[in-house]
């Protein structure tokens, strides 16, 4: 039986004093003070964490790491346009310290607006890319799991929330728990935990670099219809 009750309920009959560490993924989100908790557990007690998450249910974990994710995202955001606005977009040398460099106010203020569609584009696309990694290093086919691995990871994000630096620790502090996910769920040796990690880095890069080179193809091939009709 999966060792997860609610968002914040109270657990398991047999176990009356046991607190689940993560919420149970066949009801809404329901209780701060739950998901509060399971934030919590994912961040400083991963591995107590990952050894009771089971592998069922993906609506849940969807749903905590599209929040997390979010608020961190449009944390960073704001920080940074906290900066640019007084400064009237023109900070000189500290622009190369953050993170999104050479946007202006008004774009910062639509991404932040677009973040919850960024973040759902980025959990398609990372998820698929972790699933087949997974794969790859044989600890399982099945998506199931290795989503609600990659999702409840997504509790990294909430480290987006400190000023300027915090995308960068929060992405180490994903793939962090990412690692220790696989590791733990799947029982896997820490060789082949971090060969998945690898594998899914680079899929990450390669799929960036597909999509540089799709959308440098698009650009030429516009120029070249424009020098065609001139």
């Amino acid at each position: 039986m999966e060792p997860e009750a609610g968002w914040g309920a109270a657990a398991a009959v047999a176990e009356p004093d046991y607190k689940p560490l993560a919420p149970g993924d066949d009801q809404e989100l329901s209780s701060l003070g739950g998901f509060l908790r399971t934030l919590s557990a994912v961040l400083f007690r991963p591995v107590e964490f990952f050894q009771n998450l089971g592998r069922e249910g993906w609506a849940g974990p969807t749903a905590f790491a599209l929040i997390v994710s979010s608020v961190g995202i449009m944390g960073a955001l704001f920080w940074q346009l906290l900066v640019l606005a007084p400064a009237g977009g023109n900070l000189g040398n500290v622009a190369g310290l953050l993170p999104f460099q050479g946007l202006g106010p008004g774009l910062l203020l639509a991404m932040m607006a677009a973040a919850p569609v960024l973040v759902l584009a980025n959990l398609g696309v990372g998820g698929i890319c972790w699933w087949g990694s997974v794969a790859l290093v044989g600890a399982g086919r099945d998506f199931t799991p290795a989503w609600r691995i990659f999702c409840y990871a997504q509790a990294g994000m909430a480290l987006g929330l400190i000023p300027f630096f915090g995308l960068l620790v929060a992405g180490i502090w994903v793939l962090a728990l990412m690692y220790c996910g696989v590791k733990q769920v799947y029982g896997i040796s820490a060789g082949a935990s971090l060969g998945a990690l690898a594998i899914y880095l680079a899929l990450q890069v390669l799929l960036a670099l597909t999509l540089l080179l799709l959308g440098l193809a698009g650009v030429l091939a516009g120029l070249g219809f424009l020098l065609l009709l001139g």
